[in-house]
């Protein structure tokens, strides 16, 4: 069979942002608090340290004989190679080489440093700012008032992170990975939804069947899905929870480590005024999460190569993924271009104006159909 990724070139990825780590693990990476932290972006090696007040990521390695900074720590506010003790700071540039403090710091000895912010409790970092027109994915309900936010660990799969997105917004696929934790295997054939491009996001919705709740267990979130998708790896799923008022919010992007592996991060929101506990609540809640991921990895992980080609069948129901490789396409050639043509393809809206989706209670198969 032949092989035919859906973009060839990537490097269009480089001026997205990414989240690299949790401020959480940035912490636990050293006893200092401070870093530093290997991480992995897009094939290239980064390292991570808290210089002062400002989180920094440059490249893992120090201009001197290439030992990476990673090894090294933090100290007076910058980040100390282990081999020979060269400092650098939160621009890259070497600020003191041990071995000859008296004589000036030569012009090359720096590293590349890159964009990098923390937002969401995430470190986040862009590769290449000379287009500037990308900003970090929105989360939308961070600042909520009435929410409880859950910055989860994150979790590493052996899978590009667009297989992991269209993992994640895949229809199809619910009743046969998920029977009986997110979904009734009765419901099987998947609505055509319209899915717009809106201001950088791929949206669109979808209303199972009430009925299938008889058949999940109750911390299940079964309602109205509304999916609000960051290109290229950001999704903010809101749901109108049938089992019980209250908003429920799961929110997921993956950072591209390499072209078969991703490092995936979640966030679970939920109004929680009712709740005796709210931190028993969370474990469950957590544990549910990670009980759906388990079913989800290995299925994910079998799929080869690990990035989607061209050549694989697609059908009607495979909609969404259909339109998310479409802009993926039109985004890798618009950056060949130059940053107005990047810009009108990420910014330019396409909306799908077809009826309003059908709810899945007017599709569920028959018993004669689902023996066929």
């Amino acid at each position: 069979m032949t092989e035919t990724p859906i973009t060839r070139d990537r490097t269009y990825l480089r001026h997205f942002w990414h989240p690299v780590c949790t401020e959480r693990e940035l912490a636990a990476a050293d006893p200092s608090g401070n870093g530093p932290m290997a991480v992995r972006l897009l094939g290239e090696d980064l390292v991570v340290a808290r210089l002062g007040e400002r989180v920094t990521a440059m490249a893992d390695r120090c201009a001197h004989r290439c030992a990476k900074l990673s090894k090294g720590k933090v100290e007076h506010d910058r980040l100390t190679c282990p081999y020979h003790g060269w400092s650098y700071d939160a621009s890259g540039a070497c600020r003191h080489i041990p071995a000859c403090p008296d004589l000036p710091i030569p012009g090359k000895a720096r590293t590349p440093a890159f964009e990098c912010e923390v937002r969401y409790g995430m470190v986040w970092v862009r590769l290449d700012s000379s287009y500037g027109c990308t900003e970090i994915p929105r989360f939308s309900d961070w600042e909520r008032e009435g929410m409880r936010v859950i910055v989860a660990d994150s979790y590493v799969w052996q899978t590009s992170a667009e297989r992991r997105w269209e993992n994640f917004t895949d229809f199809s696929h619910f009743a046969f990975v998920h029977p009986g934790t997110l979904y009734d295997a009765a419901y099987a054939r998947p609505p055509v939804v319209p899915v717009d491009r809106s201001n950088g996001e791929l949206c669109f919705e979808i209303e199972p069947a009430r009925e299938m709740l008889a058949s999940l267990p109750d911390n299940s979130p079964l309602g109205t899905f509304v999916y609000r998708c960051t290109m290229p790896f950001t999704i903010n799923l809101e749901i109108e929870l049938y089992r019980r008022p209250g908003r429920y919010v799961l929110w997921t992007t993956s950072c591209p480590v390499d072209d078969a592996t991703c490092r995936n991060f979640m966030i679970v929101a939920r109004s929680s005024a009712d709740e005796a506990d709210p931190e028993a609540e969370d474990a469950v809640h957590l544990a549910f999460q990670k009980q759906v991921l388990g079913e989800d990895q290995p299925v994910i992980e079998s799929q080869t190569p690990a990035g989607p080609i061209a050549e694989e069948v697609s059908v009607v129901t495979d909609k969404v993924s259909i339109q998310y490789r479409k802009w993926l396409r039109e985004l890798a050639s618009a950056a060949q271009t130059g940053a107005a043509s990047f810009d009108a393809c990420l910014h330019t809206d396409v909306i799908d104006r077809r009826p309003a989706p059908v709810a899945h209670a007017d599709l569920r198969l028959n018993a004669q159909e689902q023996a066929q």
